[in-house]
């Protein structure tokens, strides 16, 4: 009996060691959800140089005194939304562009690579205008927590966001020490402290992507401003922007003067 327990306790030592290195060694798979290729549309494109990597997006209401960036969800298309944004913003010219190893952008996503390249994107368009504002949804969020410590930027919009992925990974493999594992963790909860501009956090009800205590602990963690909050009733996770509630809060935001 001894000798069965100890075997049985092997197998489970090796076969938790040896998902712990496949999780480890795979995880940006699970993390990056890139589409291939890109949606067809007639708007104007644009590209960005950043170093070996060139980013490839849109721009809609070009030659307005302000502007947008919206930086998107992991698996989302942001040409899709070019036609909302371009109606919506008239008085703002929006920037869509694709993440690095998304749609025709080049390169692989990586967190040190996405915080580089809006960075590059914020520098890239900075001189043509007076206020840049920041709207950012899920995997973008905590890209515009990064900019908007960065960089000075307008206000801040953040639709589904996180505290940090760190801790949502966590949440999902409980049996392994994904907080020392993770390679990109998106820590938006470090930053929150320091970001000074006005915020708005929507947060989908039913969302089974984000859980609502890691947005609640994200909104907890603003100390120099309070940001506004609301909730989209019965959505969820990935059809948020079919509400109508979703367009209004942001637009109502956007051209808000506080």
């Amino acid at each position: 009996m001894q000798t069965f327990v100890s075997s049985a306790l092997i197998v489970i030592a090796i076969g938790y060691i040896v998902t712990a290195a496949f999780l480890y060694l795979n995880q940006r798979k699970f993390l990056y959800f890139p589409q291939p290729g890109v949606l067809y549309t007639t708007e104007q494109t644009i590209e960005i140089q950043n170093g070996n990597i060139t980013l490839r997006g849109w721009v809609v209401n070009e030659h307005n005194d302000d502007a947008i960036i919206y930086f998107g969800g992991n698996a989302e298309r942001p040409e899709a939304s070019l036609e909302d944004f371009k109606q919506l913003f008239s008085n703002h010219t929006v920037y869509m562009v694709n993440y690095r190893g998304y749609g025709e952008s080049d390169g692989s996503p990586t967190e040190t690579g996405l915080y580089d390249d809006a960075m590059a994107i914020y520098d890239h368009i900075a001189p043509n205008h007076n206020h840049i504002i920041i709207i950012s949804r899920s995997l973008g969020t905590g890209v515009a927590t990064y900019l908007a410590t960065n960089r000075d930027i307008h206000k801040l919009i953040l639709v589904e966001p996180y505290d940090c992925l760190a801790n949502i990974a966590q949440s999902i493999y409980p049996i392994f020490p994904m907080q020392l594992m993770m390679k990109d963790r998106y820590d938006s909860a470090e930053r929150a402290p320091r970001i000074t501009v006005l915020t708005l956090i929507i947060k989908a009800e039913n969302d089974e992507v984000i859980p609502a205590s890691s947005t609640d602990n994200l909104t907890a963690q603003f100390s120099r401003i309070t940001p506004q909050v609301a909730t989209i009733p019965a959505a969820t996770h990935n059809d948020i922007q079919s509400y109508t509630r979703y367009y209004l809060l942001i637009r109502d935001f956007v051209a808000s003067t506080e």
